[in-house]
């Protein structure tokens, strides 16, 4: 089993929200020990299950967020996952099924986002019409 055991400070930004202060931990555990964050995430997303591929894309939303230059690099260089992030956020979903019950609209909006704050996608606009 996983477990982080770390003291993590909580700094408010500028959004008003708390970010943790320290993500050593996550980038001291990038794969160890049992295929560490990565390995996490890879079987959540290869697992083909919207829920567990949402909450692996949520978890790595978080990490994104944090806005630790040195995790951001990992995860920008963890190629296998990238490209499970971009196959998920190229299905195309009917605007009938965005809040569907496997919450799969939801799941490729998230992963699109990752691929935003990782610079490896399209940014999104917002088109009155």
């Amino acid at each position: 089993m996983f477990q982080i055991n770390a003291k993590l400070s909580a700094k408010p930004n500028s959004a008003n929200t708390t970010l943790v202060g320290d993500y050593s931990i996550f980038i001291q555990d990038w794969t160890e020990p049992n295929g560490g964050i990565h390995g996490y995430l890879t079987r959540f997303l290869a697992s083909g299950d919207p829920t567990f591929q949402h909450i692996a894309i949520w978890t790595l939303l978080q990490l994104l967020e944090s806005e630790d230059k040195k995790l951001i690099s990992l995860i920008s260089k963890t190629e296998d996952v990238i490209q499970m992030i971009k196959t998920i956020s190229d299905k195309n979903i009917e605007s009938d099924d965005e809040d569907g019950e496997d919450g799969e609209g939801e799941v490729v909006a998230l992963a699109r986002r990752s691929l935003e704050l990782l610079g490896k996608g399209p940014k999104s606009t917002l088109v009155e019409g």
